[in-house]
């Protein structure tokens, strides 16, 4: 019998750490019984290219560049139907001596009000050329696409904060797709939103990043169950037909007691500056608080048979039932633990 596990995907929960960053954490009994939780396990080491989607979902036809745009569509609520989608979040381009740089939806604080506004003239004034944009969030947009383009393009984590040159488009149609996002950076740059914004101090939207496009896929899954709010994720789970339920504030054994495989899968801050790091440590405390004796008492239990914690490129961590006996293994500490830069 195959065993059963509890999957808590977190990239980011270990690092990558700035290396003098790791000494200014302050480390409490939650985190300490975190690391020993995790010591009890065995670690597998990352690929060094994360994979876009979620481990345990399989996608039909297979492809290397997976459909990201119509499957997180279908989480944010929308209905893709059998069109070709992108994903095109709002972003800022930024001039910075012989490059430019990009910004993301995160650094834009962009309010709902802002982003009908852009989105409803964007599609009045494209409207004709065979594109339409959607909102999922304020700073989450989809671009739909009444003909399909033969595109190679970028995931927008790949470019936040370096230069855009070498992650345009590439393809057949490649050079009308960057004379469009030029259009659109001229036809953002003038809008009303953006000048109101620049007004108050605020950084404009003046672009879109398009990527992850296609049609939507047949999802088949391991998990019996989804927790995420991440649409990706969720579009993941909705097409495969599983049940998903939003991220769980408040982790208890309600969460764990079921039949088959679980996945939960979140997301942590990245750490850039002071402020983040702050965001981080607070995510990542909360984790430990929150988590470790929920996970303990479901494998003391029985509810599972194996936890795993993904942290991305820091590693897969599996602890059975049987681990929490080995008491031989040297319990690490979580400086340990972390991947730094």
């Amino acid at each position: 019998m195959a065993e059963s596990v509890l999957y808590l995907r977190l990239p980011g929960l270990l690092g990558p750490l700035p290396a003098d960053a790791v000494n200014l954490i302050a480390s409490d009994a939650p985190l300490e019984r975190f690391a020993g939780f995790l010591s009890r396990g065995r670690r597998q080491r990352s690929k060094r290219h994360q994979p876009l989607i979620a481990p345990g979902f399989t996608l039909a036809p297979s492809s290397e560049r997976p459909p990201v745009g119509p499957l997180s569509f279908l989480g944010d609520g929308g209905d893709p139907g059998a069109g070709y989608w992108l994903r095109a979040d709002p972003v800022q381009l930024v001039a910075d001596r012989d490059q430019v740089r990009l910004l993301g939806p995160n650094t834009l604080a962009l309010q709902a009000h802002e982003a009908d506004r852009l989105v409803r003239d964007f599609n009045a004034f494209f409207g004709g050329d065979g594109i339409e944009l959607h909102i999922g969030a304020p700073g989450r947009w989809y671009l739909r696409c009444t003909a399909t383009p033969d595109l190679e393009t970028t995931p927008l984590h790949c470019v936040l904060g370096g230069s855009v040159d070498a992650a345009l488009p590439t393809g057949d149609d490649a050079a009308t797709w960057r004379a469009r996002l030029n259009e659109i950076q001229m036809f953002f740059h003038a809008h009303p939103v953006n000048q109101e914004r620049e007004m108050h101090g605020m950084a404009p939207v003046n672009g879109i990043w398009p990527w992850g496009g296609g049609h939507l896929p047949e999802v088949s899954s391991r998990w019996a169950r989804v927790f995420s709010d991440d649409p990706l994720v969720t579009g993941l789970g909705l097409r495969a037909g599983v049940m998903v339920s939003g991220w769980p504030a408040c982790p208890d054994e309600s969460l764990v007691a079921g039949e088959g495989d679980t996945l939960f899968a979140g997301a942590m801050p990245v750490v850039s500056d002071g402020e983040t790091f702050q965001e981080w440590e607070a995510a990542l405390s909360g984790v430990a608080g929150g988590w470790t004796p929920v996970l303990d008492r479901a494998l003391a239990a029985g509810a599972c048979d194996a936890v795993q914690i993904d942290t991305g490129a820091a590693g897969v961590w599996t602890i059975r039932r049987r681990d929490r006996w080995a008491f031989w293994r040297r319990s690490r500490s979580l400086a340990r633990l972390l991947l730094t830069e």
